[in-house]
């Protein structure tokens, strides 16, 4: 299926979608969502500002990063499908670096998929 938001999987209930996320090459969480139903609402949560630290290593060994910053964006335009909830599994898993097992799911609320567009142009530096 295309739309105007791209090429996507069929949004209906029962659809399926998967999302891993891995660093260094080792996998840390891995998400399946399936759709239920059309919603109303979505817990978007690109509405505001964020914070995001930008970082480029100089191409000479041993100097200060080419780029090293913090900044703040947020989004100038923004265009959106039918929010859908549904249900998530959700896998987290050890890392040598890090404590992801201490992470645990408590009370999982719902599971959200919605298609958008968004427009990012300018924010500011914050260190």
């Amino acid at each position: 299926i295309r739309d105007r938001y791209g090429p996507a999987p069929r949004l209906a209930a029962g659809s399926r979608f998967g999302a891993t996320l891995a660093a260094a090459d080792r996998r840390l969480a891995e998400a399946v969502v399936t759709l239920r139903e059309p919603s109303d609402t979505n817990g978007f949560v690109n509405g505001h500002p964020m914070a995001h630290h930008r970082y480029l290593p100089s191409v000479e060994p041993g100097q200060a990063p080419a780029l090293d910053e913090l900044i703040e964006s947020g989004a100038s335009g923004f265009e959106a499908g039918q929010a859908w909830t549904g249900e998530a599994d959700l896998a987290l898993y050890d890392s040598p670096t890090e404590e992801l097992s201490l992470l645990t799911v408590e009370e999982p609320i719902a599971a959200y998929y919605r298609q958008v567009g968004v427009v990012w142009n300018g924010g500011r530096r914050l260190a």
